[in-house]
């Protein structure tokens, strides 16, 4: 599973623009990684990128990467505008 990424995103969060709190997202995040690391092992659960698609934005996007196993963001209505974007790509 070397080229495997899982994008995980709250339903409530789901259009709304409401984001889960960093410790929050991370608690799933790690839950994930920690089942994949038991179906697969833990070389394997290292190795997948796990992503935050809950409304990630410049205001949220360093607390949320800051996280151990957030390891990167999808970027939805942030990426219209390169003013939004751009402060999110130079984390």
């Amino acid at each position: 599973m070397p080229h495997v990424t899982i994008a995980y995103e709250p339903v409530w969060a789901i259009g709304t623009g409401k984001t889960a709190t960093p410790q929050d997202a991370e608690e799933i995040h790690a839950f994930v990684r920690r089942h994949i690391a038991k179906l697969y092992g833990p070389q394997v659960a290292e190795g997948v990128i796990i992503q935050y698609g809950g409304s990630m934005k410049a205001a949220n996007a360093a607390e949320l990467l800051a996280e151990d196993d957030i390891d990167g963001g999808l970027i939805g209505g942030a990426s219209l505008k390169a003013e939004t974007f751009v402060p999110i790509c130079v984390l």
